[in-house]
């Protein structure tokens, strides 16, 4: 009977998390076509709680989907295997494609790495990284190459497939060598032109998919074509001001024919009665398992004291 409260809790915090999965909403995803080819809506810079992320591989999947997005690549810094989870997860369902990656982290740079089966160890240097990028089939970005990682940068951009042009440091008012305006710089000063990505750089609360991607891909919308389409550099970001930067001939298809990205509701807010039940039924049972515990360690710590 001791384990009584735990188990109410714990059966009270499981309603609300499969009522809450149940009740999200799941936007559709149009078909769209620009130029012959499928448009797609990507998020190319997350991370899970396998590092410093708040959501599981699987929760990922499932918040891309309720984001909207086609495509997702899951890239935790220096390893893949949370990637490689969330991709078997999305081969099991129809949502958004999911790709495999990695944020090869370092003091000295940030890298991007899409389309990888094995770790990257940053130990080697940037120029290392890219060469084993490379070697494995994978695309390899710039992440937030803000001017503090120029030094490491600089030297390899021409080696690059493409940097992170939109990012959430352009939704914030920053200076110095973080600031987003030097993200534009090595992005445009870029020979030749690299390939435009637009990233939520996600690790917690409700601002995945936030910055996009508009890949644009052959059909059929696959894995392989992705990692095609971004190999070609055949996307495009919207920055701050609604101005389109990346793939000429993609800016022209759009500005013919202008593209309006989905809308999503970053505001957790619930969706309809049986949502918002569902989810004060788990925040109950969060508050009993709080309750249990904090009556417990008291006496937990007087036995310990005798």
């Amino acid at each position: 009977m001791k384990r009584v409260p735990e188990l109410v809790a714990a059966a009270l915090l499981a309603v609300g998390l499969v009522g809450g999965a149940c009740a999200d909403p799941r936007p559709e995803r149009p078909e769209v076509r620009r130029a012959g080819y499928r448009v797609l809506e990507g998020d190319f810079h997350v991370h899970t709680t396998w590092s410093d992320g708040m959501l599981t591989p699987t929760a990922i999947v499932r918040q891309a989907s309720r984001r909207g997005l086609d495509v997702v690549a899951v890239t935790e810094h220096n390893g893949v295997t949370a990637g490689k989870i969330a991709r078997a997860v999305g081969r099991l369902g129809d949502g958004p494609i999911v790709l495999a990656g990695e944020e090869i982290t370092s003091a000295n740079f940030h890298l991007i790495a899409v389309g990888l089966e094995h770790t990257v160890d940053p130990g080697g240097g940037s120029v290392a990284a890219v060469a084993a990028v490379h070697a494995q089939g994978g695309v390899i970005f710039a992440a937030h190459p803000v001017e503090f990682f120029w030094p490491s940068l600089v030297p390899i951009r021409a080696e690059l497939d493409g940097a992170e042009r939109m990012h959430p440091l352009a939704l914030r008012e920053r200076k110095g060598p973080w600031s987003y305006p030097s993200m534009i710089r090595f992005y445009d000063e870029a020979t030749p032109r690299l390939g435009a990505i637009g990233s939520s750089d996600f690790h917690a609360g409700s601002v995945l998919g936030i910055c996009r991607t508009l890949v644009f891909v052959k059909e059929p919308a696959s894995e392989a074509s992705v990692m095609e389409a971004l190999r070609a550099r055949r996307t495009v970001v919207i920055g701050t001001k609604g101005e389109l930067v990346g793939d000429p001939e993609m800016v022209a298809a759009l500005e013919r024919e202008p593209y309006v990205p989905r809308t999503s509701d970053y505001a957790y807010r619930g969706e309809g009665t049986g949502d918002r039940i569902t989810r004060a039924i788990g925040l109950f049972g969060v508050l009993i398992a709080l309750l249990v515990l904090g009556k417990r360690r008291p006496k937990e710590a007087q036995s310990a004291a005798t």
